[in-house]
């Protein structure tokens, strides 16, 4: 990787991403599957991926994912004591038998309800954030709404069948990615086996795949009658991670099986490469701004999955972005890092202000507009 005034520039080895024609004679035995790149959101496979199915448990992704962002925005903490009301108890489904009035903290009841998608702590902790399930559920709903998900929608916190409860296989990877932004989820969704209850119970977790197949770790099964068998998988092998989903499988097998099958093709096809890592990578021009060169840094990673293939460039652009009001506080978005191949952009990532920018005085504005000008008039005579 080489930083200079342009941008970077990467040599790689790759062809710029052509998942339909690699995928041609591809297909997984399932009502509907997604393979995505969990970092860009990139698809890399997709067959019936907008259908509406019953998702089952596959639906605890998003009830994980309020949680953990409760956790984060400091709403609730780990060691909080969540208490088991009368509508938790009476929970079907999936559960770790729960009774009226026991207690855990809040770290043994997402652990129940990520190892074996207990619905009797989903609804547990449902109740303590949000008053009701029926509120925790009105917040997935509108939680779905902000992700821009258009084929979801749900009617309960667990998976349970209703013909109001739907989503897709691009919806649910829209969420797992978005719970994948919780590193700590991985540490859950990995367990194989556990305990709960002091070790009167056995925690065995729902997902095989975390146990057959190198790398995985996550992320949620899900099964009724009418959603047939479901997962939301995700694997990691260096640093290339996949996520997939499956909906409708026919047996247990038969989703563990398939998964391991997207997941190889995405693995055989594909690999990941990095462009920039977190801190600066280079200065924006900003005409009005002092000081007119603003040095910009990466918050996150950044790369894109690329097909294995011959070498290519990859190539950067730093751009500024429009209608920038001044002054700017450090740490504030200001333009966006591009990532081209031949021309043509194939991923991008917001960059921000090191520094705080203050507007320049009208002197300096004036002159650097006559040398504007100047330089454009004699680049129009020079061609």
């Amino acid at each position: 990787m080489r930083l200079n005034k342009l941008g970077i520039i990467i040599l790689c080895f790759g062809l710029l991403l052509l998942p339909n024609s690699i995928a041609h004679g591809f297909s997984i035995n399932a009502r509907a599957a997604i393979l995505m790149d969990p970092i860009s959101g990139r698809v890399l496979y997709a067959q019936n991926e907008h259908q509406r199915l019953p998702p089952a448990s596959v639906t605890k992704v998003m009830t994980m994912l309020l949680i953990l962002e409760a956790v984060h925005q400091g709403r609730i903490k780990w060691d909080e004591t969540i208490t088991t009301s009368a509508k938790a108890y009476e929970m079907g489904g999936s559960q770790v038998f729960l009774k009226e009035g026991e207690e855990f903290p809040l770290r043994e009841m997402f652990k129940a309800i990520a190892v074996v998608s207990a619905n009797d702590a989903s609804a547990a902790v449902a109740e303590h954030l949000y008053g009701s399930v029926d509120d925790f559920v009105e917040a997935m709903n509108q939680r779905a709404k902000k992700l821009g998900l258009k084929d979801t929608h749900f009617d309960n916190e667990t998976g349970l069948p209703d013909p109001a409860h739907y989503s897709s296989t691009y919806d649910l990877a829209v969420i797992s990615r978005e719970l994948l932004k919780y590193p700590e989820i991985l540490k859950f969704t990995s367990i194989w086996l556990d305990s709960f209850r002091n070790g009167k119970f056995v925690l065995r977790n729902t997902n095989e795949l975390i146990r057959l197949y190198r790398g995985a770790d996550g992320l949620k099964t899900g099964h009724t009658d009418e959603a047939k068998f479901c997962l939301s998988a995700t694997a990691k092998r260096g640093d290339f991670r996949l996520l997939s989903i499956i909906l409708g499988a026919d047996s247990d097998d038969q989703r563990v099986e398939q998964s391991k099958r997207i997941l190889d093709y995405g693995f055989r096809n594909f690999q990941w490469q990095q462009i920039g890592r977190p801190g600066e990578v280079g200065k924006i021009y900003i005409k009005d701004a002092r000081p007119s060169h603003v040095p910009v840094r990466l918050k996150t990673e950044f790369g894109t999955v690329i097909a294995r293939g011959p070498e290519q460039v990859i190539q950067t652009r730093l751009e500024v972005l429009k209608n920038l009001k001044l002054p700017i506080n450090a740490g504030t978005k200001i333009g966006t890092l591009k990532a081209l191949v031949n021309h043509k952009e194939i991923a991008s990532v917001a960059v921000y202000s090191m520094i705080k920018v203050k507007p320049a005085n009208l002197i300096i504005r004036w002159w650097r507009a006559f040398w504007e000008l100047a330089f454009n008039l004699f680049k129009g005579k020079k061609s």
